[in-house]
């Protein structure tokens, strides 16, 4: 997904084509790894709109585009290339015919040869748990001869709304409905070989037209069974992951080695924790070494996804927007995880320069370093610094003041000149009169330390990388 001249980042496939016998006798195995790194969530964008988009993508340092899914699905009462109001009608198939309210099958051929000619893969979100519902197409035919590629009721399952979802039963087996909506989506019978035929062929058509990898969505609605039988045709080089909104760390993980990644909501969790008043940016030290981040690399990380944007859906998520905007930054000052950012975030500046720094970083190591190891006032609560190696280091200030110190050390830099990403300005780090690192320059030759504006991130690349 990257352009040739770019490091790309490699993650542990723990998936083979034989896969349900590895599981059933405990076998584990090392495929060549897919790549990825920052990816662009172009939701309810339509594809025409994307492939216009291009430059602006691949300016910003993105590399992957994941696209919403593009099979036909109802109609929509808004214009789906300028509206975002009817996006969930997106989530409910109607047939895998490439024809839908984002573009044509051309469209989608247009937007991934222009998006590989300049090296930038694309992933198709894909919906296999579930068809549109019903009362979309009464007039079309009787229920189900209304579906084209599922026209019997062996193909579903019973017609019960999930009332319990704390019971995994009912979640893999029931229908998703809503309190305004009792007659729900129609659950596919994901076990029948059938119904997973024409899942691989879909997903076979889209590969054929040059598609890079998938999202699968609703993961916790399939038993993990037949999704090991859905992915079996997926080559190891594409990059997919699952969307699985996990109650807890266990349930996430569930989901690995079914899937190389899934979406990482404990880190989302860990991240309101932090964000929001009174919170400790401490607390975001290696999370996933206390299971409040799943480990990197498993995990596709976010502030936010189209999950948590969507109204009136999962708002104990939501950030208010300068929170959101430095919990990204944290996002993709990390080394773990694929970040993927959202539409309505992704030319957000301090983003984009979080964007190209973890595309520089994407080969060093991290070590969180201690604020009271560079002043002593620097150990805060409002305060992360987040070294990448030697060559590369962000800070994020969450306080609503300046955090302003003439004299900063910084021990695990190289000695040399950096550039800051967003701002454009240089850092300097030389050794002292002591034998300890200090930085001596920072924008003028003539102060050194630290001044960190509120509410702010700031990315620094040693400039000879």
């Amino acid at each position: 997904m990257k352009t040739k001249n770019r490091l790309a980042f490699s993650f542990l496939i723990t998936w083979v084509c034989t896969c349900f016998l590895a599981v059933t006798i405990g076998l584990t195995s090392n495929p060549t790894p897919a790549k990825a790194d920052v990816i662009y969530h172009a939701f309810d964008e339509c594809f025409a709109n994307v492939t216009a988009k291009l430059p602006e993508v691949e300016a910003a340092g993105y590399n992957y585009i994941q696209i919403s899914p593009p099979n036909q699905t109802p109609g929509r009462e808004d214009d789906a290339c300028t509206s975002d109001k009817y996006w969930y009608f997106q989530y409910q198939p109607y047939d895998y015919v490439l024809e839908g309210n984002l573009g044509s099958e051309q469209d989608l051929k247009d937007l991934i040869d222009a998006a590989h000619e300049r090296g930038i893969k694309v992933i198709a979100d894909v919906v296999f748990n579930h068809m549109a519902n019903y009362r979309f197409y009464k007039d079309v035919a009787p229920f189900p001869e209304a579906y084209p590629l599922y026209p019997k009721k062996e193909y579903f399952r019973e017609a019960k709304c999930i009332a319990d979802y704390n019971n995994p039963y009912e979640v893999e087996n029931n229908w998703l409905c809503s309190p305004n909506d009792q007659e729900g989506l129609p659950d596919l019978r994901t076990d029948l070989p059938y119904v997973q035929q024409k899942q691989h062929e879909y997903m076979q058509k889209l590969m054929d037209m040059g598609i890079d990898g998938f999202r699968f969505d609703a993961v916790k609605h399939i038993s993990v069974e037949d999704l090991e039988k859905i992915v079996e045709v997926i080559p190891e080089d594409k990059f997919y992951y699952g969307e699985a909104i996990g109650r807890n760390f266990d349930e996430s993980m569930k989901y690995i080695p079914v899937f190389p990644k899934v979406t990482d909501f404990q880190l989302v969790n860990t991240l309101k924790d932090a964000f929001s008043y009174g919170g400790d940016l401490r607390s975001l030290v290696n999370p996933a070494d206390s299971q409040r981040a799943l480990p990197g690399d498993d995990a596709v990380t976010f502030a936010r996804n189209h999950d948590t944007w969507a109204p009136r859906q999962f708002d104990n998520w939501k950030f208010d927007k300068d929170d959101l905007v430095l919990a990204t930054a944290y996002v993709l000052g990390r080394k773990e995880g694929t970040p993927l950012i959202l539409t309505f975030d992704a030319f957000e500046p301090t983003i984009v320069a979080g964007t190209k720094f973890h595309e520089e970083m994407i080969a060093e190591p991290q070590y969180y370093r201690n604020g009271n190891e560079i002043a002593d006032s620097a150990d805060s609560p409002n305060l992360l610094f987040i070294e990448r190696g030697d060559k590369g280091l962000a800070i994020i200030n969450k306080s609503g003041e300046t955090f302003d110190v003439t004299a900063a050390k910084m021990p695990g830099l190289a000695v040399g000149c950096y550039d800051e990403l967003q701002y454009d300005f240089e850092m300097c780090v030389d050794y002292g009169g002591d034998g300890q690192k200090y930085i001596n320059k920072w924008g003028s030759p003539n102060r050194g330390g630290i001044e960190i504006g509120p509410r702010t991130a700031l990315f620094f690349v040693k400039n000879d990388v």
